[in-house]
């Protein structure tokens, strides 16, 4: 009996130095105990734990396929689609897991379900495992396959021994870590701060506890009995503490005088230590501060910047940890199959702007009617009409630029066929055509030659249709000067015969002759313009338009 109880005064006696080791290593300068779990009850935190977990728990998570042809779908049919998509265990949702595993990594730093396979295959449900009952080990056994694996020990609540698991049978989402193996904890590493924003929050709720006033100092003229001065701190304290019991009226014995408390709420600068307190732990947890409920240094145009900022440095990391963490312990085919979430609403920014991606979109057929309205929660039209894709039509490919087309304007690409008669006549007209010039012993032009022609063609029609443009600016630059016009004019022709000479040679063209009729045409307009006041600006508009010579 002796030795049960010495066993058992032992066991107290360690169990009490486990606790006041986890008790001082919580400890904080500040003088509170900081935990995970009991960090909530710090508004910044919880407010952080909050955005985070409940923004990945609303997104859309899905299982894709991947398809041959490049692209994804999603894999309805994939068991673990309903595991994840909707329903992971019995009794939780969706949201409601992520919305804890986030939370549990978020505290602890680490979240783990027991993979448990069933009736929807090797992974029908996912049990949640806390956190603080976890403890993993890398395996060093010689055995085939045994080698660095993990082994995670789970003491269950009711069982004094904890149970083993392999690493295939839990789902482990890690945060920061030093090992590879256990993430750190959270609110270990911001103890500090958290610490100081929940001295704050008590000091303040002792402060209006305590009718908005510091404790009150009380000066006796003489000595008294220790007894005498506790009955009267006693009622004292009844008379005023609580906020319920602010500004009573007490009656003070004679010789004792209340002294006011020099230190008040101004010089803590109160206020401002909470504030950077919650900055402190947003800076940790990455959560911008409009998200936290503090306003003070936004505005309205930073706004959208801000939440588009949450989406991509804070909550993206978190989708991809989620995703690899699927691949490795979930999913069995990752060739073929992923899992991915859809930031796509919160990355959409506001209306208008959304407004004008959609319509880029859709402009450049990249989204039909259906794809648009799905986009806005709307059903596709029905008989198929949305299903369909349109492009601008006054965009032309390069290759549309040739000798005949200069400008690229759209021409038909097929005529109309002859009838049957008309085309076996112009057939017999065309082979009786190509036996006599056969026999004259000229086989005509080959394609070498054709393609050089129209490429002098081409080189000639560019450099005169510059030659046409700076023609144009230099008229409106004289158009009130007739003799520096006539003079520049008469520059400008001897100018065209020589830029213009090699390629009209190439081409066969006379080149004296056509820049003479060229410049002729040109007097002409102007003098047009001259007698009829028609302004000179409107007639240079075209003047370009005159470098698309017809082929005859």
């Amino acid at each position: 009996m002796d030795e049960d109880i010495g066993d058992l005064v032992e066991m107290r006696s360690s169990l009490s130095r486990v606790f006041e080791e986890i008790i001082e290593s919580n400890r904080t300068t500040a003088g509170v105990t900081v935990s995970p779990e009991g960090s909530l009850a710090c508004s910044t935190v919880l407010a952080c734990v909050r955005v985070l977990s409940e923004s990945i728990a609303s997104m859309p998570f899905n299982v894709y396929r991947r398809l041959p042809g490049g692209g994804k779908e999603i894999a309805e049919d994939h068991p673990l689609q309903e595991v994840l998509a909707y329903q992971p265990n019995d009794w939780m949702t969706s949201f409601e897991w992520r919305e804890w595993m986030m939370s549990q990594m978020l505290l602890w730093g680490n979240a783990y379900c027991l993979i448990r396979p069933g009736r929807r295959g090797s992974v029908d449900q996912l049990i949640p495992l806390h956190a603080s009952r976890m403890t993993i080990v890398r395996l060093e056994s010689e055995r085939a396959n045994s080698v660095g694996k993990l082994q995670y020990q789970y003491l269950e609540p009711n069982k004094a021994t904890p149970t083993l698991y392999r690493q295939d049978q839990i789902f482990h989402l890690r945060w920061l870590s030093s090992d590879g193996v256990t993430g750190y904890i959270p609110t270990n590493l911001s103890k500090d701060a958290i610490a100081l924003a929940r001295a704050t929050e008590l000091y303040s709720s002792a402060f209006f506890g305590n009718g908005a006033s510091t404790g009150a100092y009380i000066e006796v003229d003489q000595p008294h009995k220790p007894e005498v001065l506790q009955r009267f701190k006693s009622q004292w304290d009844d008379a005023h503490r609580g906020p319920h019991k602010a500004f009573g009226t007490v009656i003070m014995p004679f010789g004792f005088h209340k002294k006011a408390d020099p230190v008040n709420n101004q010089h803590s600068a109160l206020i401002e230590t909470r504030r950077y307190a919650t900055e402190e732990i947003a800076r940790g947890y990455r959560v911008p501060l409009h998200l936290l409920g503090d306003l003070s240094n936004v505005r309205y145009n930073t706004v959208e910047q801000s939440a588009i900022d949450f989406a991509t440095f804070s909550l993206i990391p978190h989708c991809r940890r989620w995703q690899f963490a699927c691949r490795r312990d979930l999913i069995a085919d990752d060739k073929n199959y992923f899992v991915e979430f859809d930031l796509s609403a919160l990355m959409a920014g506001d209306y208008q702007a959304r407004s004008q991606f959609l319509r880029e979109m859709f402009n450049m057929g990249c989204l039909s009617v259906d794809e648009i309205r799905g986009q806005i929660g709307y059903n596709p039209l029905s008989g198929g009409l949305g299903d369909k894709r349109f492009v601008q039509v006054n965009m032309q490919l390069l290759d549309a630029f040739t000798v005949n087309n200069p400008t690229g304007a759209a021409q038909n690409q097929t005529a109309p066929l002859p009838a049957d008669g008309q085309q076996s006549q112009g057939q017999d007209s065309a082979s009786g055509d190509a036996a006599g010039t056969a026999g004259d012993g000229n086989d005509g032009p080959t394609p070498a030659d054709a393609a050089t022609r129209s490429a002098s063609e081409t080189l000639f029609r560019t450099t005169l249709r510059r030659l046409a443009a700076i023609e144009a600016d230099g008229i409106l630059e004289r158009r009130n000067k007739a003799g520096k016009l006539q003079a520049w004019l008469e520059a400008h022709e001897q100018r065209m015969k020589t830029e213009l000479l090699d390629a009209a040679q190439a081409t066969g063209r006379d080149i004296e002759a056509f820049v003479n009729d060229w410049m002729e045409e040109s007097r002409d307009r102007l003098l047009e313009c001259h007698r009829s006041g028609r302004p000179y600006e409107e007639a240079t508009t075209s003047w370009t338009d005159r470098a698309n010579l017809s082929d005859g």
